[in-house]
């Protein structure tokens, strides 16, 4: 089983041998050096990083139902 976390800036997850966080995708605009500014903590980088497709409307408005005060989604 893979285990990926979905953030604002990319997605996320684990390299097979060390267990450590590693940036698996990059959201559309993103850049790795923006992402490691904005991480406390060291992430290693998968051997090919993709970039994600946009939301699609039905699913950018799922997103906005969970986050109706607007506090994680612009």
């Amino acid at each position: 089983m893979t285990i990926c976390v979905d953030v604002p800036l990319s997605i996320i997850g684990f390299d097979p041998e060390s267990h450590r966080m590693r940036v698996e995708a990059l959201h559309p605009g993103v850049t790795l050096d923006e992402i490691r500014g904005n991480t406390g903590f060291e992430l290693l980088t998968a051997p090919s990083v993709a970039t994600t497709d946009p939301p699609a409307p039905d699913e950018f408005e799922a997103r906005r139902a969970l986050d109706p005060e607007r506090r994680f989604l612009a």
